[in-house]
């Protein structure tokens, strides 16, 4: 079995910064029209993430995300939860829920949007050891009906009784009605983006927004949005996605000028293929990482066009051999690899390391930050076998 267990309890891979990540659950608005998202940040507790277990965050919020898992695969939810069971136990995200945000030193800020039928918790480890070294990421749930399912709460007095409002994962058959849904919703996802990059300017700025969990009496933290008050570095926002995720990173980023760069982790680019506007509004630095399976034709013939020749040069693509598409989230740590049973694949942990550093470097060059970059180019280099660069043709 390939998940981290201690004594106390087991959780995902433990983080690599300096920092002790924490975890801020936020709500806006008493109606679907706001927005859910987690933070993840560096916190200015000391010593040792083992340490806190006790504040630790399950992965699982609650039993209808499980629900919605199930209906994503198409198994039965017995079969996941005896999985989850079998394989990991009640797993944990170590950070600290609700942790003080650092104060020395403005963190660079990342928003993440999620694959079909994702969570804003489903990156965690990509997530968590971000914060770890530094930075703020701001983990979107979205409310298209992509996610695997999420909620809201339609007034104070329903918070206040705990009475959630469900938006299910909604499964759209191929045909020819298949992409002007695919589109619909990745419009309506990168609204929320921008949404949720006005939230971020009005935290720093100290015109946060009430944060409607904290009416909620199993949901309260010790922290509020008040405590990020200027601790926000905005000059450079990095916008990331998944699969989903990356399509709506791309399309963000061709909407919204105060995102600086991109970076797009196994983008599927079909919702977006046809749309050439988008292409040509995009000068931002992306960088591509693809895992092996999902290095497919119609994906490399779209992402090709943003990486033709032009005078901006800071555009890089890799493909991480022995990989699948579930190898940069947090599944393999939590039921183990579910696609492509007999393929030779990395060890889930070297594959996320990879995948992170990759992230890291491209983040130092572009917003000089993390300092510590020789043991991420050493790690690199370590694991070049691993990867492959500038590959632009389907994989074989």
């Amino acid at each position: 079995m390939l998940f981290f267990k201690k004594n106390y309890r087991s959780h995902l891979p433990f983080d690599s910064g300096k920092y002790i990540p924490g975890i801020l659950d936020v709500m806006t608005e008493y109606d679907k029209k706001g927005i859910f998202v987690r933070l993840y940040y560096p916190t200015e507790l000391k010593g040792n993430i083992e340490e806190y277990w006790d504040k630790w965050v399950p992965w699982i919020p609650g039993y209808h995300y499980v629900r919605g898992f199930s209906q994503v695969v198409m198994i039965w939810i017995i079969v996941v939860r005896f999985v989850m069971w079998l394989y990991s136990g009640v797993i944990h995200i170590p950070a600290v829920n609700g942790g003080k945000p650092k104060q020395n030193g403005k963190m660079k800020c990342i928003i993440l949007s999620h694959g079909l039928g994702g969570s804003r918790f489903f990156y965690s480890t990509i997530c968590a050891d971000l914060a770890s070294r530094g930075f703020l990421v701001a983990a979107i749930e979205h409310r298209d009906e992509s996610c695997c399912s999420t909620y809201y709460y339609s007034s104070e007095d329903d918070a206040k009784r705990g009475k959630r409002t469900f938006i299910e994962y909604a499964r759209i058959n191929f045909g020819e009605n298949h992409l002007p849904a695919r589109m619909r919703q990745v419009k309506y996802r990168s609204e929320e983006c921008i949404k949720l990059i006005n939230l971020i300017y009005a935290i720093n700025e100290g015109r946060a927004p009430r944060n409607v969990l904290e009416d909620v009496q199993n949901e309260r933290t010790e922290t509020s949005l008040e405590a990020f008050h200027n601790c926000l570095d905005l000059s450079d926002i990095t916008m990331m996605g998944h699969s989903f995720g990356g399509a709506t990173s791309l399309l963000t980023l061709a909407s919204d000028v105060r995102l600086k760069q991109g970076i797009l982790l196994d983008p599927w680019m079909f919702p977006i293929k046809d749309e050439t506007p988008i292409f040509e509004k995009l000068h931002q630095p992306l960088l591509f990482i693809n895992t092996q399976t999902f290095h497919i034709a119609s994906n490399v013939n779209a992402m090709e066009k943003l990486l033709v020749k032009t005078d901006l040069s800071d555009r890089q693509m890799y493909t991480l051999l022995h990989t699948t598409h579930e190898s940069q989230c947090d599944s393999p740590f939590v039921w183990g690899y579910w696609l492509n049973w007999f393929m030779k694949k990395l060890n889930p942990l070297t594959a996320i390391k990879i995948n992170n550093c990759l992230i890291l470097r491209f983040l130092h060059k572009h917003v000089g930050f993390p300092s510590d970059i020789k043991t991420i180019e050493d790690y690199l280099s370590s694991q070049s076998p691993n990867v492959v660069e500038g590959l632009t043709k389907p994989w074989s």
